[in-house]
Protein backbone atom coordinates (compact mmCIF):
# COMPACT_ATOMS: atom_id res chain seq x y z
CA UNK A 1 0.00 0.00 0.00
CA UNK A 2 2.92 2.33 1.33
CA UNK A 3 4.34 1.93 -2.64
CA UNK A 4 1.26 2.84 -4.51
CA UNK A 5 0.37 5.97 -2.21
CA UNK A 6 4.05 7.07 -3.22
CA UNK A 7 3.32 6.44 -6.98
CA UNK A 8 -0.31 8.65 -6.34
CA UNK A 9 1.34 11.40 -4.90
CA UNK A 10 4.52 11.85 -7.20
CA UNK A 11 1.62 11.74 -9.62
CA UNK A 12 -0.30 14.32 -7.84
CA UNK A 13 2.95 16.19 -7.54
CA UNK A 14 3.43 16.48 -11.21
CA UNK A 15 -0.10 17.03 -11.91
CA UNK A 16 0.70 19.87 -9.13
CA UNK A 17 3.84 21.53 -11.70
CA UNK A 18 1.50 21.09 -15.30
CA UNK A 19 -1.71 22.78 -13.43
CA UNK A 20 -1.88 25.27 -16.33
CA UNK A 21 -1.76 23.08 -19.10
CA UNK A 22 -4.42 21.06 -17.20
CA UNK A 23 -6.77 24.35 -16.63
CA UNK A 24 -6.14 24.60 -20.58
CA UNK A 25 -7.15 21.60 -21.65
CA UNK A 26 -10.14 21.49 -19.03
CA UNK A 27 -11.13 24.88 -20.24
CA UNK A 28 -10.84 24.01 -24.01
CA UNK A 29 -13.19 20.74 -23.14
CA UNK A 30 -15.69 23.13 -21.35
CA UNK A 31 -16.21 25.31 -23.93
CA UNK A 32 -15.98 23.18 -26.60
CA UNK A 33 -18.60 21.09 -25.16
CA UNK A 34 -21.04 23.24 -24.26
CA UNK A 35 -20.74 25.02 -27.90
CA UNK A 36 -21.80 21.43 -29.04
CA UNK A 37 -24.15 21.03 -26.39
CA UNK A 38 -26.26 24.45 -27.60
CA UNK A 39 -25.35 24.16 -31.25
CA UNK A 40 -27.73 21.21 -30.80
CA UNK A 41 -30.27 22.68 -28.77
CA UNK A 42 -30.27 25.73 -30.62
CA UNK A 43 -30.80 23.33 -34.15
CA UNK A 44 -27.99 24.48 -35.92
CA UNK A 45 -28.59 22.94 -39.16
CA UNK A 46 -24.56 21.73 -39.26
CA UNK A 47 -24.65 20.49 -35.72
CA UNK A 48 -27.96 18.20 -36.37
CA UNK A 49 -26.59 16.64 -39.57
CA UNK A 50 -23.19 16.34 -38.00
CA UNK A 51 -24.23 14.67 -34.66
CA UNK A 52 -26.21 12.21 -36.46
CA UNK A 53 -23.22 11.36 -39.22
CA UNK A 54 -21.60 10.90 -35.57
CA UNK A 55 -23.69 8.80 -33.93
CA UNK A 56 -24.42 6.53 -37.11
CA UNK A 57 -20.93 6.36 -37.31
CA UNK A 58 -20.42 4.98 -33.66
CA UNK A 59 -22.58 2.39 -34.03
CA UNK A 60 -21.37 0.69 -37.13
CA UNK A 61 -18.06 0.92 -36.30
CA UNK A 62 -16.28 -2.13 -35.30
CA UNK A 63 -13.94 -0.67 -32.99
CA UNK A 64 -16.95 -0.96 -30.47
CA UNK A 65 -18.27 -4.18 -31.51
CA UNK A 66 -16.36 -6.69 -28.98
CA UNK A 67 -18.00 -3.74 -26.38
CA UNK A 68 -21.49 -4.23 -27.52
CA UNK A 69 -21.02 -7.98 -27.68
CA UNK A 70 -20.16 -8.23 -24.62
CA UNK A 71 -22.66 -6.41 -23.23
CA UNK A 72 -25.24 -8.29 -24.85
CA UNK A 73 -24.52 -11.66 -23.51
CA UNK A 74 -23.92 -10.63 -20.00
CA UNK A 75 -20.35 -10.40 -20.26
CA UNK A 76 -19.79 -7.16 -18.07
CA UNK A 77 -16.39 -7.82 -16.61
CA UNK A 78 -15.05 -8.33 -20.59
CA UNK A 79 -17.16 -5.29 -21.81
CA UNK A 80 -15.26 -3.52 -19.05
CA UNK A 81 -12.01 -4.21 -19.82
CA UNK A 82 -12.64 -3.15 -23.43
CA UNK A 83 -13.45 -0.35 -22.74
CA UNK A 84 -10.69 0.95 -20.60
CA UNK A 85 -8.18 -0.60 -22.73
CA UNK A 86 -9.44 1.10 -25.72
CA UNK A 87 -9.95 4.68 -23.66
CA UNK A 88 -6.48 4.37 -22.38
CA UNK A 89 -4.29 3.27 -25.18
CA UNK A 90 -6.34 4.98 -28.10
CA UNK A 91 -8.39 7.87 -26.63
CA UNK A 92 -5.31 8.91 -24.30
CA UNK A 93 -2.24 7.71 -25.25
CA UNK A 94 -2.33 7.60 -29.47
CA UNK A 95 -4.35 11.05 -29.80
CA UNK A 96 -3.45 13.13 -26.77
CA UNK A 97 -0.11 12.28 -25.58
CA UNK A 98 2.34 10.44 -28.11
CA UNK A 99 1.56 13.29 -30.70
CA UNK A 100 3.39 15.51 -28.23
CA UNK A 101 7.14 13.48 -29.54
CA UNK A 102 6.16 16.31 -32.75
CA UNK A 103 7.39 19.97 -30.99
CA UNK A 104 5.12 22.56 -31.09
CA UNK A 105 2.75 20.87 -33.43
CA UNK A 106 2.35 17.56 -31.14
CA UNK A 107 0.89 20.05 -28.75
CA UNK A 108 -1.35 21.90 -31.15
CA UNK A 109 -2.60 18.60 -32.12
CA UNK A 110 -3.66 17.75 -29.06
CA UNK A 111 -5.54 20.70 -28.58
CA UNK A 112 -7.00 20.33 -31.52
CA UNK A 113 -8.15 16.67 -30.57
CA UNK A 114 -9.59 18.08 -27.32
CA UNK A 115 -11.81 20.99 -28.97
CA UNK A 116 -13.33 18.34 -31.62
CA UNK A 117 -13.40 15.57 -29.13
CA UNK A 118 -15.39 18.08 -26.53
CA UNK A 119 -17.23 19.45 -29.63
CA UNK A 120 -18.80 16.29 -30.93
CA UNK A 121 -19.43 14.92 -27.31
CA UNK A 122 -21.84 18.16 -27.08
CA UNK A 123 -23.25 17.24 -30.09
CA UNK A 124 -24.39 13.70 -28.92
CA UNK A 125 -24.74 14.20 -24.89
CA UNK A 126 -27.81 16.33 -25.94
CA UNK A 127 -29.60 13.52 -26.79
CA UNK A 128 -28.27 11.25 -24.12
CA UNK A 129 -29.65 13.46 -21.22
CA UNK A 130 -33.35 13.20 -22.99
CA UNK A 131 -33.29 9.83 -22.49
CA UNK A 132 -33.77 9.72 -18.76
CA UNK A 133 -32.34 10.43 -15.11
CA UNK A 134 -30.69 7.29 -15.01
CA UNK A 135 -28.60 7.39 -18.84
CA UNK A 136 -28.19 11.13 -17.11
CA UNK A 137 -26.77 9.98 -14.42
CA UNK A 138 -24.63 6.90 -16.12
CA UNK A 139 -23.36 9.72 -18.86
CA UNK A 140 -22.20 12.51 -16.14
CA UNK A 141 -20.29 9.90 -14.41
CA UNK A 142 -18.90 8.77 -17.85
CA UNK A 143 -18.45 12.40 -18.94
CA UNK A 144 -16.91 13.42 -15.55
CA UNK A 145 -14.36 10.21 -15.22
CA UNK A 146 -13.61 10.09 -19.09
CA UNK A 147 -12.90 13.43 -19.94
CA UNK A 148 -10.95 14.04 -16.56
CA UNK A 149 -8.06 10.94 -17.68
CA UNK A 150 -8.23 12.95 -21.03
CA UNK A 151 -7.71 16.41 -19.72
CA UNK A 152 -4.60 15.04 -17.61
CA UNK A 153 -3.40 12.83 -20.98
CA UNK A 154 -3.55 15.88 -23.13
CA UNK A 155 -1.50 18.24 -20.79
CA UNK A 156 1.33 15.67 -20.99
CA UNK A 157 1.22 15.62 -24.51
CA UNK A 158 1.12 18.97 -24.84
CA UNK A 159 4.25 19.04 -21.91
CA UNK A 160 6.53 16.56 -24.26
CA UNK A 161 5.89 19.06 -27.17
CA UNK A 162 6.65 22.00 -25.37
CA UNK A 163 10.01 20.28 -23.94
CA UNK A 164 12.58 19.83 -27.10
CA UNK A 165 11.70 23.24 -27.50
CA UNK A 166 12.12 25.31 -23.90
CA UNK A 167 14.02 23.34 -22.48
CA UNK A 168 14.40 25.38 -19.36
CA UNK A 169 11.04 24.67 -18.20
CA UNK A 170 12.74 21.69 -16.84
CA UNK A 171 15.89 23.91 -15.59
CA UNK A 172 18.48 22.28 -18.11
CA UNK A 173 20.11 23.47 -21.12
CA UNK A 174 19.90 20.02 -23.48
CA UNK A 175 16.90 19.78 -25.65
CA UNK A 176 17.04 15.76 -25.22
CA UNK A 177 17.50 15.90 -21.31
CA UNK A 178 14.07 17.99 -21.21
CA UNK A 179 12.19 15.43 -23.50
CA UNK A 180 13.29 12.30 -21.26
CA UNK A 181 12.32 14.38 -17.99
CA UNK A 182 9.12 15.25 -19.79
CA UNK A 183 8.15 11.65 -20.73
CA UNK A 184 8.95 10.39 -17.05
CA UNK A 185 6.79 13.19 -15.87
CA UNK A 186 3.84 11.75 -18.51
CA UNK A 187 4.21 8.70 -16.86
CA UNK A 188 3.48 9.59 -13.40
CA UNK A 189 0.57 11.34 -14.57
CA UNK A 190 -0.21 8.18 -16.25
CA UNK A 191 -1.26 6.77 -12.89
CA UNK A 192 -4.00 9.23 -12.17
CA UNK A 193 -5.48 8.33 -16.22
CA UNK A 194 -5.53 4.98 -15.50
CA UNK A 195 -7.69 4.72 -12.27
CA UNK A 196 -9.90 7.61 -13.95
CA UNK A 197 -10.28 5.39 -16.84
CA UNK A 198 -10.61 2.28 -14.61
CA UNK A 199 -13.63 4.09 -12.50
CA UNK A 200 -15.10 5.10 -16.05
CA UNK A 201 -15.41 2.16 -17.91
CA UNK A 202 -17.14 0.66 -14.40
CA UNK A 203 -19.38 3.49 -13.96
CA UNK A 204 -19.92 3.67 -17.90
CA UNK A 205 -20.72 -0.20 -18.65
CA UNK A 206 -22.62 -1.27 -15.51
CA UNK A 207 -25.10 1.86 -16.20
CA UNK A 208 -25.57 0.42 -19.34
CA UNK A 209 -25.72 -3.21 -18.17
CA UNK A 210 -27.68 -2.64 -15.70
CA UNK A 211 -30.70 -0.69 -18.33
CA UNK A 212 -30.15 -3.33 -20.41
CA UNK A 213 -31.31 -5.62 -17.85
Amino acid sequence: MSKVAELLNQSLDTARKMKRLLFLVAGIYVVSFLAGYLMVHFQVPFAMELSKTFIESVSASPVFTPIIGSLMSGNLALAIAFTFLLNLSIGAFVYTTLIGVIPILGGVGSVAVTGLRGFVIGLTYYYVFQVSIGYTAVALGTLILELGAYVFSAAAGINISLSAIFPRRYGVESRWAAFKMAWKDAAKIYVIVVILLVLGAVWEMAGIYLSMH
